[in-house]
């Protein structure tokens, strides 16, 4: 079932243009009862994972912006760096 659901998530997910995270993390913590900072890393790594297959790819021939993916890494960093301080401060309840 959980992979059935991956599947659709990941479905959606292209389709949509969003990502299979924005279906996958609600459902793994709704109706798989696991804890919602699992199921949270457990998207990240699948993004972290899709997106240096993609620069193994895209990065060699061309077809990727350099310098917009810096600026890019640099507010993903500070985003990330002030949500890891954020959940030490707010409670999951």
């Amino acid at each position: 079932m959980l992979f059935a659901t991956s599947v659709v998530a990941g479905l959606l997910g292209s389709l949509t243009g969003l990502g299979g995270g924005v279906a996958i993390v609600p459902v793994l913590a709704l109706l798989f009862e696991v804890d919602i900072r699992y199921a949270i890393g457990a998207s990240l790594l699948s993004v972290i994972a899709t997106s240096s297959g993609a620069a193994v790819a895209y990065v060699p021939e061309g077809l990727s912006n350099i310098r917009v993916g810096m600026f890019l890494e640099t507010a993903t960093t500070l985003g990330a760096l002030l949500s890891a301080y954020l959940t030490a401060k707010v409670s999951t309840h």
